[in-house]
This record gives structure tokens, C-alpha cells and sequence, in this order.
């Protein structure tokens, strides 16, 4: 399984706010992990629309982790952003793949789709510090 730029970057802000930083702007955080302040913004109203975070503009604005989410879990995380449909057969709207009636592969990669979510189910956002 690999998670996208989108998810690693809500983790890294996560983990950013939650290590002494009570409020933050995007491009200081862009500075700090040398990345994108565009892509970094993409990732911040994810989290923002989820309540992750909540974000203020002006001069005295920034991101603000909400310690609410704290107890929330990194697979709870994962499955509210990433697309967990790793393969065409997944999606029923659109496979088109006619192996599926013959095929076991599908039956193995949600075992272990499952599996690296279940696991993520262990630790919460807080643990990410």
C-alpha cells in the first residue's frame, strides 16, 4: 500500500502542530519540511474540512490543531482521505475487468487493505508525537 503526497502532508502538519507549535502558518510549515507552501495548502483545507485543524486569515491568522481530534486514529485518518480502491475490481461502478468472476486476487489485496487500516486503527493522532 502507498499512501499519496495529500496524506503524507496532513500527517506532517499534524505532527508539526502537535510538537510545541500552538499555531502556525502554511508557509512556515513549508519552510520547516522544505516543501511546497501550494501543496501544503491542498493538504491543510483537507484537514480543515475534516476538523483537524481550524484556520484563520489576516496577520495574526494560522492552523491550529483541534486537540478534539486527538483520540482520533491514524487509519481513521487514512480512510477519510485516501482512495482505498487500490485496484479497478474494487470499485463496482467501474470495473470493467472480466476476470473478476474467476479472480482471488481481489479477495487478497482487501485482506490486506484491511489489514494496514486495522493496524492504523491502533494509534491515534496524538501518538503521532
Amino acid at each position: 500500500m502507498r499512501l499519496t503526497v495529500k496524506t503524507d502532508l496532513c500527517l506532517r502538519v499534524l505532527i508539526y502542530l502537535q510538537t510545541n507549535h500552538s499555531r502556525a502558518k502554511i508557509q512556515e510549515i513549508a519552510d520547516a519540511y522544505g516543501i511546497s507552501k501550494n501543496h501544503l495548502s491542498v493538504a491543510v483545507n483537507k484537514l480543515s474540512e475534516l476538523g483537524y485543524v481550524s484556520s484563520t486569515f489576516g496577520p495574526k491568522g494560522g492552523i491550529v490543531f483541534n486537540p478534539e481530534f486527538g483520540d482520533h486514529t491514524v487509519g481513521d485518518l487514512i480512510k477519510q482521505i485516501e482512495d482505498l480502491n487500490i485496484v479497478e475490481c474494487f470499485n463496482h461502478e467501474k470495473n470493467t475487468c472480466n476476470l473478476n468472476p474467476h479472480c482471488r486476487l481481489k479477495g487478497m489485496l482487501a485482506k490486506a487493505g484491511q489489514a494496514f487500516i486495522k493496524e492504523l486503527q491502533n494509534y491515534k493522532i496524538k501518538d503521532l508525537v
